[in-house]
């Protein structure tokens, strides 16, 4: 095999191919890796038949050379061999493959590549034949039989049938029937999907999942369009969004876009209609796509469970679609929580103001602290911003706390931070750069007191916004083992 790369102006594989795949094969890929390596093959039909022909050869040579028993001590000798020396491989008594030999950087390569191999031809075939081409109606796929999917969260789930998943579990092709509660599903492309019970779900491949009933949303990072969700009457290809579909027991299927762009299109007739932010439609028939009212409210219990939240208890409540400048999100009584885009690779420093569990109700308590680059993260803003219509009173104190399902990395709660990361995640901006817009951390009882819990996971907050002040917090939370969509 050639030592490859992927070719000038196609989706870019940095490392070469080859070491990708042996990760890959280890469990020892990244998630960029592997989303990168799923695209590679998907790009051109010689390279889903190139990685097939690979397993097929190193198939013949894991045989040969160890045979079933003897596949531990391959994986051992394998370890000894010099990993920079290319090894020429040719017909032997034990390595009987005809007259063909190959170089390769390393012999740990074919043994293990070998391994897998059923999986392996399937799976590249597969997410070559995943990838609908344009102009075409969306073909029928085959399921694919190794892992991409992880469960990522899982609450107060009660699951129908004999199959019980927990957190991170990883499975393939399979039908998942929940008969209650809610599960988040993350797909090695990046794409994460979320269920609410009562619902059955259908993964077909890393690009392909069948609604059969209830409620879904998706999440579509950069890098993973063309992501596809069928129900019984129509078909939503993803151009790159957050969208969501409610299958309601009489059949119809409702699809909402809270972000970006969708074609829903009818199985039969291949008619199709593009949606943008803010619009729904219904299909009931699967011969017409009617347009409906744009109505969120089906999702509000989803929505914290599809951005990572676990729970949360007092004022906390997760911020409405509209409007979309969080700046003109107002209460008196409530403290928003809204999620800021994708999982994202910081690209450079980010400066935090606490990172240590404890309770902080005075600025000196707090320091600049900064986060490297490099980590995975996600970003949420908390935000509480009263009305002061004259009927609230001055000192009223606003309390609750939020638990993410994930250790937080810091807590940006002053202004010169919040300022300067506020361009540094995809979202609906509050407001940042605006001064007042911060904690008033002065120990006072007009001021506000912010704590992080010993496991890092809940933040608690207690304010008190006197006149024209609001009050602002940014949470990082570690996204380490999750698939970053983008680099901030």
């Amino acid at each position: 095999m050639r030592r490859r790369t992927a070719r000038s102006g196609s989706t870019g594989i940095v490392k070469n191919t080859e070491d990708i795949i042996v990760a890959h094969l280890h469990d020892e890929a990244s998630a960029d890796e592997v989303r990168r390596l799923f695209a590679w093959i998907r790009e051109e039909p010689e390279n889903a038949e190139e990685f097939a022909r690979c397993a097929l050869l190193h198939a013949q040579l894991r045989g040969q050379l160890c045979g079933e028993k003897r596949a531990r001590e391959a994986d051992e000798f394998a370890t000894r061999v010099d990993p920079t020396q290319n090894t020429e491989l040719e017909s032997t008594e034990q390595l009987s493959v005809g007259r063909t030999s190959r170089k390769w950087s390393r012999l740990r390569f074919s043994i293990v590549l070998a391994g897998s191999i059923a999986a392996s031809v399937v799976f590249a075939l597969g997410l070559f034949l995943s990838r609908p081409q344009e102009g075409e109606p969306v073909a029928l796929q085959p399921k694919i039989q190794v892992p991409f999917v992880t469960i990522s969260q899982t609450v107060d789930v009660e699951w129908d049938g004999e199959r019980d998943l927990n957190k991170g579990d990883r499975i393939a092709a399979a039908t998942l029937d929940l008969r209650d509660g809610f599960v988040r599903l993350g797909f090695d492309s990046g794409v994460e999907v979320t269920l609410q019970g009562p619902a059955k779900l259908e993964l077909m491949s890393p690009e392909h999942a069948k609604l059969t009933s209830g409620l879904l949303t998706a999440t579509v990072p950069p890098g993973a369009e063309g992501f596809r969700v069928d129900t019984p009457n129509a078909q939503v290809v993803d151009l790159g969004t957050a969208f969501g579909i409610h299958l309601d027991n009489n059949g119809v299927s409702r699809v909402s876009v809270f972000d970006g762009e969708v074609d829903v299109a009818l199985p039969g007739s291949g008619e199709k209609l593009l949606l943008k932010e803010g619009e729904s439609v219904r299909v009931e028939d699967g011969e017409d796509i009617e347009t409906a009212d744009f109505d969120t409210a089906p999702y509000a219990k989803i929505w914290p469970i599809s951005s990572g939240i676990e729970r949360s208890t007092g004022a906390f409540r997760f911020t409405p679609a509209w409007p979309r400048r969080l700046r003109f999100v107002r209460s008196d009584d409530e403290i928003f929580v809204a999620p800021e885009g994708y999982v994202t690779t910081l690209d450079r420093p980010l400066k935090v103001n606490v990172s240590a569990p404890g309770e902080y109700f005075r600025a000196e308590e707090v320091s600049v602290l900064e986060l490297p680059a490099g980590r995975a993260v996600r970003s949420f803003i908390l935000h509480f911003h009263p009305r002061h219509d004259g009927r609230r009173r001055r000192f009223k104190r606003t309390t609750g706390s939020i638990t993410f399902d994930r250790p937080v990395l810091g807590l940006i709660v002053l202004h010169e931070e919040l300022a300067a990361s506020a361009t540094r995640f995809p979202g609906r901006r509050a407001g940042e750069t605006l001064r007042h817009r911060q904690l008033e951390l002065t120990g006072h009882p007009v001021g506000d007191l912010i704590t992080l819990s010993d496991d890092r996971r809940t933040v608690g907050l207690d304010l008190a916004a006197p006149r024209r002040f609001s009050d602002l917090v940014r949470v990082i939370v570690d996204a380490s083992n999750e698939t970053p969509a983008v680099s901030d």
